[in-house]
Formats: C-alpha cells, structure tokens, sequence
C-alpha cells in the first residue's frame, strides 16, 4: 500500500538526521549538473477516447534531446535522489514520494523542520488514484475543481491511505502541475515526486534556475537541476481542504494557504456546484469565513491551533526571508487606515527612519514597488538615501511572477552590490494579491532566516515591519 507525504513524517524525523546540515556548495567540490530543457516539441495529449476523463492517463511525445535530459532525471529520483525542477508556480525540489529515504534527503538539503509537509505531484489521474484509499471516490465538487484548475496551481488534501497516529496530519496535499517539464518528468519517471521549493528554508523561492543554482549548487543528494525557464506564476499553489464539502451544502471548503490561483476563483466554482442542488458551502480562509474583499492584507498568516502539526506547507514556519531586513510599506490609496497609531506617515520620512535603522551613512536600501503608483513617484529621490527601485509591475498577477526574483537581486546574497534593507509595496487582497501580500508578511524581518526553522523561527502575527505612509 502507498505510504505519501504526509504518511511519511513518522519516518522523516528519524532518517533525516542521518544526513549532515551543510549541503551547500561550500560542502563539496562537485558542482550539480544544470540540464538546459528546450520544451518546445513537447506535447501532452489528453487520454484516448473511451479511457475516462482527458487527465486519466495522457500521453507524452518529445524530441530525443528532452527524452534524454528526462531520462537522466527520473534516473536520479528513481534511485533515491533529488531533482530540481521548474513547475508553473515555482522551481521545485523533488523526489520519490514513497521512498522515505529520498524524502528525508529534500528535508536535509533544505534543512526544512521535520513537522513541515509536502505536496505530492502527480501527472495524472491514474497516478493520483494509487495515493488514495481503495474506497474513497472523488466528490462532485472535487472533480469540479480538478476539471477548472488542473493542471495547475491548486493543491488539494486528500485522505491517506496509511495515516500516521493523531495529531499527525491523516491527510496527503496533491497537485497536478501545469508546467510541460514538470509533468513530463513525473510521468518519464512514472512515480508521484514530493517538492517543495528548491531552496533552503527560509529563504524566497526560487523562480529560475539560476535561483536553485546559487543557492544549493553541489548539495549532497541533489542529482540535476532541470532548466526549463522562469516560472510563470511566481507563487506557490493554492491549497483547498475540500473534504468537509457536504454535497447540497452546510459542509465547508477552507483554503490553507492562499497561492497561485485566488479564492474567487476557488468560490466561484464552489457557488456554481453548489448550484446544481441549491445549496450554500461556507468558503473559510484559514478556517475562519471568506468574503471578497473582506481580509486584511497587512497581517501574517496565524499559525496552527495549539500548535498541532500542520497539514500543508506555509501554515508554521517563516518563510521567503531575504538576508537583509524587509519593511512593507502600506500605501493610503490602497489602505484608507493605518492598522496602528502612525507617529510619521509621510513617504520620505518614513524611508529616512528606516535608513536610519541601517546604522549607515548613507544606505542602499531596494524598493519593489507597483509602476508609476503613488507610492513610487513619491519616493523618486530621497536625500542621504541609495534607492535602488526595481518594479513589480502593473498589478498583483505580475508582483507574483517577479516578487520572488526581486527579492533575491535586491539582496545580492550580502555582497558589496547588494542592498542594505528592502522595501516593498503593499497591495489589496484582490486575486492574486492575497497570495503576495501573505509572502510579503512572511518576509518582513528578513536579516538572514535560512535553515534550522524549528528553532524558534515560527510564524506569528505582528505588526512589526510594516509602515503606513500617507500618499
């Protein structure tokens, strides 16, 4: 019988202690081989006519080249190690699903706490069902979910077929990624690969090769980096708990971690299976209720009740952490309130407070603003203070593509090019917006979180790090 992700948190703690912490290049001469992706040729092709839903078993063709690099690939997960991958939301760090030992070497390299799950990737529905108990049947609203948004960024929790004891999570977080690279190779290998992002702990997540590279280039059990260019997205999946779901109503549908696809777009289809019986599901967002438009973005993501082991990835730990300290910044045309007594609200005097927080004379600081806000004309030159601005685009659907990357050339891993703090502009919970705004919570702090997150490093709310400003 299967034993999936969640199933195996009973075994990561113990096997992962048997790799050593310091996996980055430093710790070895070997360089991780970079293996260029051209997916163009590449296609997937819906089940044949008559074998059930297109998603049930498709089939691959590609050029010999592709095959190749694939075939190398799925050698190295096959045979226990891991492989860094492009998908559609971020690159990711994979590996066997059911081999125990090859996913404690993601928790090792990531140095990513024990008590912090992954999500499965499958490239069909086939494969989804051997990850899944015998009797259990997808719900109507499930396959409407799935028809709507696979593949792609929406996660979901499914029962496991080999739960561990409680509190242990009894649940497995899948999804069907949308990039070509990413399920050809799960299919190539023909196993369901577990990946969180490529990247250690901590730090923000990786959207280009180059990001993995840089940051666990020669780790010990890294067997490839996959190249298949920048992600499209730039955030992680969305996760749904649908499995309280009643069908004709009164059950409820939680989203746990708001990602790549917004809950609108979550409700809309809840609503229209919801539709068909006339009856009302509750949407909650982090177990309390949703309405559009009806959260607060300028405040973290709280952490599990009474501290029990989470479900899905991004529910505890901080993450996203630059190696220099993050402030968001919360623009008034886009936050008509402070969320705290402001004694300085004004742009300029608010970015000299925060050089002056640098304890140098003149700081660098970056500045990941919207284009052509209020907010970025207000702050196009500011005395005593290096602005290094590096926009984020027009709306949210691009802040979430170049976030990430952002974030990381900003910092420039502490060197002389790098800056000394970042800046970020806040935006409205709107779409995709949730998911940045949540990334941005995370990060705000920053100043070197990487690794070891079980060490006091948890995510609490806090209104520290953020500054309202009158524009």
């Amino acid at each position: 019988m299967p034993i999936a992700c969640a199933s195996l948190a009973r075994n990561i703690s113990k096997a992962a202690r048997t790799f050593p912490l310091a996996t980055t290049a430093a710790a070895t001469m070997a360089h991780t081989p970079v293996l260029k992706c051209d997916t163009a040729g590449l296609v997937i092709s819906p089940s044949a006519a008559g074998k059930g839903h297109a998603l049930q078993t498709p089939t691959l063709s590609m050029p010999p080249a592709l095959q190749a690099s694939l075939d190398v690939a799925a050698a190295h997960l096959k045979a226990g190690r891991t492989v860094a991958f492009p998908t559609e939301t971020v690159y990711g760090l994979g590996a066997h699903s059911l081999d125990p030992s090859a996913v404690a070497k993601v928790y090792a390299i990531k140095r990513r706490p024990s008590d912090n799950p992954l999500i499965i990737h499958v490239s069909s529905l086939d494969m989804l069902s051997r990850l899944l108990p015998p009797t259990y049947a997808l719900s109507e609203l499930y396959l409407a979910l799935i028809d709507a948004f696979w593949p792609g960024p929406l996660t979901l929790l499914f029962p496991s077929p080999t739960p561990p004891p409680p509190p242990a999570p009894q649940t497995n977080a899948i999804r069907m990624p949308a990039h070509p690279l990413a399920r050809a190779l799960i299919a190539v290998a023909d196993i369901p690969v577990s990946a969180p992002s490529a990247n250690s702990s901590g730090r923000p997540s990786p959207t280009q090769a180059s990001h993995v590279a840089h940051d666990l280039d020669g780790a010990d059990g890294l067997g490839c980096i996959l190249d298949g260019g920048a992600c499209g997205v730039g955030v992680e999946s969305t996760v749904v708990d649908g499995l309280a779901w009643v069908t004709g109503g009164g059950g409820s549908v939680n989203v746990l971690r708001p990602g790549g696809l917004g809950v609108e777009e979550i409700a809309r289809v809840v609503a229209e299976v919801d539709a068909k019986h006339g009856g009302s599901t509750q949407v909650l967002l982090h177990g309390k209720p949703w309405a559009p438009g009806g959260q607060s973005a300028t405040k973290a993501a709280v952490k599990p009740k009474n501290d029990a082991p989470p479900s899905t990835p991004g529910m505890k730990y901080r993450h996203y952490s630059p190696r220099v300290p993050v402030h968001l910044l919360l623009p008034s045309n886009t936050f008509p309130a402070p969320p705290i007594q402001a004694s300085v609200t004004s742009p300029v005097e608010v970015v000299r407070r925060l050089a002056a927080m640098t304890g140098k004379p003149c700081p660098k600081l970056g500045f990941l603003h919207f284009e052509n806000s209020p907010l970025s004309r207000a702050l196009v030159d500011v005395e005593g203070v290096q602005l290094v601005p590096l926009s984020l685009g027009p709306d949210a659907t691009s802040a979430a593509q170049r976030l990430f990357g952002g974030m990381l050339a900003l910092e420039a891993d502490g060197t002389t090019t790098g800056v000394d703090a970042i800046l970020i502009e806040g935006c409205s919970d709107d779409g995709l917006g949730l998911a940045v705004m949540e990334r941005v919570g995370k990060a705000v702090g920053g100043g070197g979180v990487s690794g070891n997150l079980g060490n006091g490093q948890v995510s609490t709310p806090s209104e520290e790090g953020r500054y309202w400003v009158k524009v």
